[in-house]
Protein backbone atom coordinates (compact mmCIF):
# COMPACT_ATOMS: atom_id res chain seq x y z
CA UNK A 1 0.00 0.00 0.00
CA UNK A 2 1.32 3.43 -0.97
CA UNK A 3 1.92 6.02 1.72
CA UNK A 4 -1.17 8.05 0.86
CA UNK A 5 -2.44 9.29 4.24
CA UNK A 6 -1.65 12.43 6.20
CA UNK A 7 -3.06 12.77 9.71
CA UNK A 8 -3.78 16.27 11.01
CA UNK A 9 -4.63 16.77 14.69
CA UNK A 10 -5.59 20.05 16.34
CA UNK A 11 -4.99 20.51 20.05
CA UNK A 12 -5.29 23.25 22.64
CA UNK A 13 -4.21 22.36 26.19
CA UNK A 14 -5.16 18.68 25.80
CA UNK A 15 -1.77 17.06 26.35
CA UNK A 16 -3.04 13.80 27.83
CA UNK A 17 -5.73 13.41 25.18
CA UNK A 18 -3.44 13.99 22.23
CA UNK A 19 -0.87 11.59 23.71
CA UNK A 20 -3.61 8.96 23.90
CA UNK A 21 -4.57 9.59 20.29
CA UNK A 22 -0.97 9.37 19.07
CA UNK A 23 -0.54 6.12 20.99
CA UNK A 24 -3.62 4.68 19.27
CA UNK A 25 -2.22 5.68 15.86
CA UNK A 26 1.05 3.95 16.67
CA UNK A 27 -0.77 0.80 17.84
CA UNK A 28 -2.75 0.51 14.59
CA UNK A 29 -0.30 -1.58 12.60
CA UNK A 30 -2.70 -1.75 9.64
CA UNK A 31 -2.10 1.97 9.08
CA UNK A 32 1.70 1.85 9.03
CA UNK A 33 2.02 1.16 5.27
CA UNK A 34 -0.26 4.07 4.34
CA UNK A 35 0.73 6.85 6.78
CA UNK A 36 2.92 9.46 5.14
CA UNK A 37 3.00 11.92 8.02
CA UNK A 38 1.33 12.85 11.31
CA UNK A 39 0.94 16.57 11.91
CA UNK A 40 -0.12 18.10 15.21
CA UNK A 41 -1.27 21.71 15.10
CA UNK A 42 -1.03 23.24 18.57
CA UNK A 43 -3.16 26.33 19.14
CA UNK A 44 -1.04 28.04 21.79
CA UNK A 45 -1.16 25.39 24.53
CA UNK A 46 0.34 26.25 27.90
CA UNK A 47 0.18 22.74 29.38
CA UNK A 48 3.44 21.44 27.86
CA UNK A 49 1.76 19.68 24.92
CA UNK A 50 4.43 20.56 22.36
CA UNK A 51 7.36 19.51 24.58
CA UNK A 52 5.65 16.23 25.45
CA UNK A 53 4.90 15.36 21.82
CA UNK A 54 8.38 16.33 20.61
CA UNK A 55 9.98 14.20 23.32
CA UNK A 56 7.69 11.16 23.08
CA UNK A 57 6.94 11.16 19.32
CA UNK A 58 9.98 12.58 17.45
CA UNK A 59 8.58 11.51 14.06
CA UNK A 60 5.46 13.65 14.51
CA UNK A 61 5.48 17.08 12.88
CA UNK A 62 4.44 19.46 15.64
CA UNK A 63 3.62 23.06 14.76
CA UNK A 64 2.86 25.55 17.51
CA UNK A 65 0.78 28.66 16.92
CA UNK A 66 1.60 31.37 19.42
CA UNK A 67 -2.09 31.96 20.01
CA UNK A 68 -5.34 30.10 19.52
CA UNK A 69 -6.19 30.65 15.85
CA UNK A 70 -9.25 28.45 15.89
CA UNK A 71 -9.92 25.06 14.34
CA UNK A 72 -10.36 26.05 10.69
CA UNK A 73 -7.17 28.11 10.52
CA UNK A 74 -5.19 25.38 12.28
CA UNK A 75 -6.36 22.55 10.02
CA UNK A 76 -5.76 24.67 6.92
CA UNK A 77 -2.16 25.19 8.00
CA UNK A 78 -1.88 21.48 8.73
CA UNK A 79 -3.24 20.48 5.35
CA UNK A 80 -0.88 22.96 3.62
CA UNK A 81 1.99 20.93 5.11
CA UNK A 82 0.49 17.58 4.15
CA UNK A 83 1.56 15.41 1.24
CA UNK A 84 -1.00 12.60 1.33
CA UNK A 85 -3.70 11.80 -1.18
CA UNK A 86 -6.08 11.70 1.78
CA UNK A 87 -6.08 13.74 4.97
CA UNK A 88 -7.79 12.57 8.14
CA UNK A 89 -8.65 15.48 10.42
CA UNK A 90 -8.92 14.33 14.04
CA UNK A 91 -9.96 16.09 17.21
CA UNK A 92 -7.50 15.48 20.04
CA UNK A 93 -10.27 13.72 21.99
CA UNK A 94 -10.50 10.82 19.54
CA UNK A 95 -8.91 7.36 19.71
CA UNK A 96 -8.36 5.11 16.71
CA UNK A 97 -9.49 1.48 16.75
CA UNK A 98 -7.16 -0.87 14.91
CA UNK A 99 -8.24 -1.47 11.32
CA UNK A 100 -11.13 0.99 11.26
CA UNK A 101 -9.42 3.89 9.51
CA UNK A 102 -8.12 1.47 6.88
CA UNK A 103 -11.77 0.72 6.03
CA UNK A 104 -12.30 4.42 5.33
CA UNK A 105 -9.24 4.59 3.07
CA UNK A 106 -10.39 1.51 1.16
CA UNK A 107 -13.82 3.06 0.71
CA UNK A 108 -12.34 6.27 -0.69
CA UNK A 109 -10.14 4.27 -3.06
CA UNK A 110 -13.23 2.52 -4.40
CA UNK A 111 -15.37 5.67 -4.63
CA UNK A 112 -13.44 8.45 -6.40
CA UNK A 113 -16.53 10.70 -6.51
CA UNK A 114 -16.59 10.93 -2.70
CA UNK A 115 -14.66 13.87 -1.24
CA UNK A 116 -15.42 13.47 2.46
CA UNK A 117 -16.32 10.47 4.58
CA UNK A 118 -16.83 10.07 8.29
CA UNK A 119 -16.98 7.05 10.61
CA UNK A 120 -19.46 6.00 13.22
CA UNK A 121 -18.29 7.89 16.29
CA UNK A 122 -18.60 5.81 19.45
CA UNK A 123 -18.11 6.20 23.18
CA UNK A 124 -15.47 4.19 25.00
CA UNK A 125 -18.06 1.47 25.65
CA UNK A 126 -18.70 1.36 21.86
CA UNK A 127 -22.18 2.84 22.10
CA UNK A 128 -22.84 5.01 19.02
CA UNK A 129 -22.76 8.81 19.03
CA UNK A 130 -24.33 11.21 16.58
CA UNK A 131 -21.92 11.14 13.65
CA UNK A 132 -23.70 13.26 11.05
CA UNK A 133 -26.05 16.20 11.23
CA UNK A 134 -28.80 18.01 9.39
CA UNK A 135 -28.04 21.49 8.16
CA UNK A 136 -29.11 24.42 10.36
CA UNK A 137 -32.32 25.95 9.06
CA UNK A 138 -35.43 27.90 10.01
CA UNK A 139 -37.45 24.69 9.92
CA UNK A 140 -35.18 23.07 12.50
CA UNK A 141 -35.31 26.16 14.70
CA UNK A 142 -39.07 25.75 14.84
CA UNK A 143 -38.98 21.93 14.96
CA UNK A 144 -35.64 21.19 16.69
CA UNK A 145 -36.37 17.46 17.01
CA UNK A 146 -36.05 17.06 13.24
CA UNK A 147 -32.34 16.20 13.09
CA UNK A 148 -31.74 13.42 10.59
CA UNK A 149 -29.37 14.86 7.99
CA UNK A 150 -29.44 11.53 6.17
CA UNK A 151 -30.08 12.05 2.47
CA UNK A 152 -30.54 8.42 1.54
CA UNK A 153 -29.80 5.16 3.20
CA UNK A 154 -30.48 1.44 3.01
CA UNK A 155 -32.19 -0.30 5.86
CA UNK A 156 -32.02 0.41 9.57
CA UNK A 157 -28.97 1.42 11.49
CA UNK A 158 -28.87 2.37 15.21
CA UNK A 159 -28.25 5.98 14.17
CA UNK A 160 -29.53 6.27 10.60
CA UNK A 161 -32.67 4.22 11.14
CA UNK A 162 -31.66 2.14 8.14
CA UNK A 163 -32.11 -1.59 7.75
CA UNK A 164 -28.65 -3.14 7.72
CA UNK A 165 -27.65 -5.88 5.35
CA UNK A 166 -26.81 -9.42 6.44
CA UNK A 167 -24.31 -9.72 9.29
CA UNK A 168 -20.74 -10.24 8.02
CA UNK A 169 -20.41 -13.61 9.79
CA UNK A 170 -23.19 -15.05 7.60
CA UNK A 171 -21.57 -14.05 4.30
CA UNK A 172 -19.33 -16.35 2.26
CA UNK A 173 -15.69 -15.92 3.24
CA UNK A 174 -14.65 -16.09 -0.41
CA UNK A 175 -16.67 -12.96 -1.29
CA UNK A 176 -15.94 -10.05 1.10
CA UNK A 177 -18.77 -7.58 1.54
CA UNK A 178 -18.13 -4.07 0.22
CA UNK A 179 -18.48 -1.28 2.75
CA UNK A 180 -21.64 0.69 2.09
CA UNK A 181 -21.74 4.43 2.64
CA UNK A 182 -24.74 6.62 3.42
CA UNK A 183 -24.88 10.06 1.74
CA UNK A 184 -25.53 12.76 4.35
CA UNK A 185 -25.89 16.52 4.53
CA UNK A 186 -22.98 17.01 6.91
CA UNK A 187 -20.59 15.03 9.09
CA UNK A 188 -19.49 15.64 12.67
CA UNK A 189 -15.94 16.95 12.34
CA UNK A 190 -14.31 14.97 15.15
CA UNK A 191 -12.94 12.54 12.54
CA UNK A 192 -13.34 13.15 8.82
CA UNK A 193 -11.31 11.75 5.93
CA UNK A 194 -11.00 14.22 3.05
CA UNK A 195 -9.60 13.85 -0.44
CA UNK A 196 -6.70 16.32 -0.75
CA UNK A 197 -7.60 17.13 -4.35
CA UNK A 198 -11.07 18.22 -3.23
CA UNK A 199 -9.62 20.38 -0.46
CA UNK A 200 -7.57 22.27 -3.04
CA UNK A 201 -10.64 22.76 -5.23
CA UNK A 202 -12.68 23.99 -2.24
CA UNK A 203 -9.87 26.24 -0.92
CA UNK A 204 -9.85 24.40 2.40
CA UNK A 205 -11.90 25.33 5.43
CA UNK A 206 -13.45 28.78 5.80
CA UNK A 207 -11.37 30.49 8.49
CA UNK A 208 -14.20 32.86 9.38
CA UNK A 209 -15.47 29.96 11.50
CA UNK A 210 -13.33 29.97 14.64
CA UNK A 211 -14.87 26.79 16.04
CA UNK A 212 -18.06 24.85 15.15
CA UNK A 213 -19.74 24.39 11.75
CA UNK A 214 -16.54 24.72 9.73
CA UNK A 215 -16.95 21.08 8.73
CA UNK A 216 -20.64 21.66 7.94
CA UNK A 217 -19.70 24.53 5.66
CA UNK A 218 -17.07 22.35 3.96
CA UNK A 219 -19.61 19.56 3.41
CA UNK A 220 -22.14 21.98 1.91
CA UNK A 221 -19.55 23.39 -0.49
CA UNK A 222 -18.33 19.90 -1.40
CA UNK A 223 -21.83 18.71 -2.31
CA UNK A 224 -22.48 21.87 -4.33
CA UNK A 225 -19.28 21.18 -6.25
CA UNK A 226 -20.59 17.72 -7.13
CA UNK A 227 -18.62 15.67 -4.59
CA UNK A 228 -20.06 12.98 -2.35
CA UNK A 229 -20.25 13.39 1.44
CA UNK A 230 -20.70 9.99 3.04
CA UNK A 231 -21.19 8.42 6.47
CA UNK A 232 -19.58 4.97 6.94
CA UNK A 233 -21.39 3.17 9.79
CA UNK A 234 -19.07 0.15 9.56
CA UNK A 235 -15.94 2.17 10.37
CA UNK A 236 -15.69 3.28 14.00
CA UNK A 237 -13.63 5.87 15.89
CA UNK A 238 -13.83 6.48 19.63
CA UNK A 239 -14.76 10.05 20.52
CA UNK A 240 -14.37 11.22 24.11
CA UNK A 241 -17.15 13.66 23.44
CA UNK A 242 -17.06 17.05 25.12
CA UNK A 243 -13.74 16.76 26.94
CA UNK A 244 -12.14 19.50 24.86
CA UNK A 245 -14.98 22.01 25.39
CA UNK A 246 -16.46 21.05 28.75
CA UNK A 247 -14.08 23.32 30.67
CA UNK A 248 -15.52 26.34 28.84
CA UNK A 249 -19.09 25.19 28.29
CA UNK A 250 -20.86 28.57 28.20
CA UNK A 251 -18.27 30.34 25.99
CA UNK A 252 -18.40 27.23 23.81
CA UNK A 253 -22.17 27.54 23.37
CA UNK A 254 -21.81 31.25 22.57
CA UNK A 255 -19.13 30.34 20.02
CA UNK A 256 -21.56 27.88 18.44
CA UNK A 257 -24.09 30.71 18.02
CA UNK A 258 -21.41 32.93 16.46
CA UNK A 259 -20.60 30.21 13.92
CA UNK A 260 -24.27 29.40 13.40
CA UNK A 261 -25.09 32.97 12.40
CA UNK A 262 -22.07 33.11 10.09
CA UNK A 263 -23.24 29.89 8.45
CA UNK A 264 -26.80 31.12 7.94
CA UNK A 265 -25.62 34.48 6.61
CA UNK A 266 -23.21 32.79 4.18
CA UNK A 267 -25.66 30.26 2.76
CA UNK A 268 -28.99 32.13 2.80
CA UNK A 269 -30.56 35.40 1.74
CA UNK A 270 -30.54 38.45 4.07
CA UNK A 271 -34.27 38.13 4.88
CA UNK A 272 -33.79 34.49 5.88
CA UNK A 273 -30.86 35.45 8.12
CA UNK A 274 -32.86 38.24 9.78
CA UNK A 275 -35.79 35.95 10.54
CA UNK A 276 -33.46 33.21 11.79
CA UNK A 277 -31.68 35.50 14.25
CA UNK A 278 -34.98 36.98 15.42
CA UNK A 279 -36.34 33.53 16.24
CA UNK A 280 -33.24 32.54 18.23
CA UNK A 281 -33.28 35.86 20.12
CA UNK A 282 -36.96 35.38 20.95
CA UNK A 283 -36.38 31.84 22.18
CA UNK A 284 -33.57 33.02 24.50
CA UNK A 285 -35.73 35.87 25.80
CA UNK A 286 -38.70 33.58 26.49
CA UNK A 287 -36.50 31.08 28.33
CA UNK A 288 -34.95 33.74 30.58
CA UNK A 289 -38.27 35.44 31.35
CA UNK A 290 -40.19 32.25 32.10
CA UNK A 291 -37.54 30.77 34.35
CA UNK A 292 -36.92 34.08 36.13
CA UNK A 293 -40.60 34.56 36.93
CA UNK A 294 -41.95 31.09 37.48
CA UNK A 295 -39.19 28.59 38.23
CA UNK A 296 -36.54 30.23 40.46
CA UNK A 297 -36.61 27.19 42.75
CA UNK A 298 -35.22 25.10 39.89
CA UNK A 299 -32.01 27.11 39.73
CA UNK A 300 -29.61 24.32 40.57
CA UNK A 301 -27.32 21.97 38.67
CA UNK A 302 -27.96 21.72 34.95
CA UNK A 303 -30.98 24.02 35.01
CA UNK A 304 -28.95 26.82 36.58
CA UNK A 305 -26.19 26.34 33.96
CA UNK A 306 -28.77 26.61 31.17
CA UNK A 307 -30.25 29.72 32.74
CA UNK A 308 -26.81 31.37 32.89
CA UNK A 309 -26.15 30.35 29.30
CA UNK A 310 -29.43 31.77 27.99
CA UNK A 311 -28.90 34.95 29.99
CA UNK A 312 -25.48 35.42 28.41
CA UNK A 313 -26.87 34.50 25.01
CA UNK A 314 -29.55 37.17 25.41
CA UNK A 315 -26.93 39.72 26.53
CA UNK A 316 -24.76 38.77 23.56
CA UNK A 317 -27.65 39.50 21.21
CA UNK A 318 -28.32 42.85 22.86
CA UNK A 319 -24.65 43.82 22.50
CA UNK A 320 -24.81 43.27 18.76
CA UNK A 321 -23.54 39.66 18.64
CA UNK A 322 -19.75 40.38 18.84
CA UNK A 323 -17.35 37.71 17.57
CA UNK A 324 -15.09 37.89 20.62
CA UNK A 325 -17.66 36.70 23.16
CA UNK A 326 -17.01 32.97 22.77
CA UNK A 327 -13.99 30.68 22.78
CA UNK A 328 -11.76 33.09 20.91
CA UNK A 329 -11.51 35.13 24.12
CA UNK A 330 -13.00 32.88 26.85
CA UNK A 331 -13.97 34.66 30.04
Amino acid sequence: MDKKLSIVIVTKDTKALVQGLLSSIKRDTSLAPSIDQVIVMDNGSIDGTVDAITRQYPDVICVRNEQNRGFAAAVNKGYSLSKGEYIIFLNSDTILIEGELTKMIDFMDENPDVAICGPQLVYEDMKPQRSFAALPSLAREILPFKRSGRRTGPGRHPETGAKQSTHPSSLPVSKPRAIAGVPVDSLIGAAILVRAEALVTLNGFDERFFFFLEETDLCVRARRAGYGVVFLPEAKVIHLQGKTVRRHWIPGRIEYNISLYKFIRKHHRPAYYTLFTAIRFTKALIFVVIFSLFFPFLFHGGVRAKYIYYTRLLTWHLKGRPDGAGLAHPK
